[in-house]
């Protein structure tokens, strides 16, 4: 085996080494090409081996998620298959592996929506829920349940959907929930869900940027995030969901903008600052009601 390749004894060694453990359930981004060459192993077969050493890890009671979004749902009104809809390619070979297992669940909302496999996947996975970051979505899930990160190849700042989560909780300015009308289905058959999530505003006189690469370096001064390594990269853990939760909240606490690169420039008068209502009315009175 040459320098820097690996094999799927090797993606065992490295889980059990990060401290991943029977029965957890894990929300696992990855990009494999970083890891380098599996050994012996056609490209078609890798997610195959991975997914084999993650199960052999968490053992039959554990239970597997992975980003699944359909991007297209939401930047050209493309409609959503939770069971026909290609993940977007951004979020690589192993999440569409796992998405395309029958026994496989997937998110009713596209908008970060995740894939999952194991006992606990319909739970988590496939709530009766619309909303992309709610109550009863898989982000909500992983923090009652107090879910395991794993990144597979991948530094967390470049996967780390679940700061969505932490911002719609604690109530910034810079997001808003918003309504789509694009119709979702489940193998075919229409799905009868209002779909939100919550999204940053798009006018670029706000110059909302994100930033979650200081997040990370926080959470690495904390002794959060564990790393080791697997063939030419890396994998990153964070072993408690609500452990992460509760940094970020406390960050937010003391900057509300923390996840940002800089405050946004709102115009005043214009929402989200557009200022005091007024006197106030009824609903009779507001809407000119007879």
């Amino acid at each position: 085996m040459s320098i820097g390749d690996y094999n799927e004894d090797d993606v065992y060694e490295a889980l059990r080494e990060t401290g991943v453990n029977e029965e957890d359930l894990i929300y696992m981004p990855s990009a494999l090409f970083a890891l380098g060459k599996m050994t012996d192993t056609p490209l078609r077969e890798i997610p195959d081996r991975i997914y084999k050493a993650v199960r052999s890890v968490i053992g039959s009671e554990g239970t597997l998620t992975v980003p699944a979004s359909f991007d297209d749902y939401a930047r050209f009104g493309t409609p959503y298959d939770t069971r026909r809809s290609r993940v977007d390619p951004g979020q690589g070979a192993f999440s569409q592996f796992i998405a395309d297992l029958p026994t496989s669940f997937r998110s009713y909302c596209p908008l970060n929506a995740v894939a999952g496999i194991g006992p606990d996947a319909q739970e988590v996975c496939h709530g009766w829920t619309g909303a992309s970051y709610g109550a009863g979505s898989a982000w909500d899930m992983f923090y009652e349940r107090d879910a395991t990160f794993l990144f597979l190849g991948i530094a967390p700042n470049q996967a780390f959907n679940y700061v969505y989560y932490i911002q719609q909780r604690f109530g910034v300015p810079h997001l808003y929930n918003k309504l789509y009308a694009v119709p979702v289905y489940e193998d075919g058959k229409s799905i009868d869900l209002p779909i939100t999530s919550a999204v940053r505003y798009l006018d670029g006189r706000y110059r909302i940027r994100e930033n979650v690469e200081k997040f990370e370096a926080d959470l690495r001064q904390k002794g959060i995030i564990r790393q080791v390594s697997l063939g030419r990269g890396t994998v990153y853990m964070m072993p408690s969901a609500r452990e992460v939760f509760n940094e970020g909240i406390e960050k937010l606490r003391q900057d509300i903008f923390y996840f940002l690169a800089e405050p946004p420039a709102f115009v005043p008068g214009e929402i989200p600052t557009d200022g005091a209502t007024g006197e106030m009315k009824t609903d009779r009175d507001r809407f000119a009601l007879s």
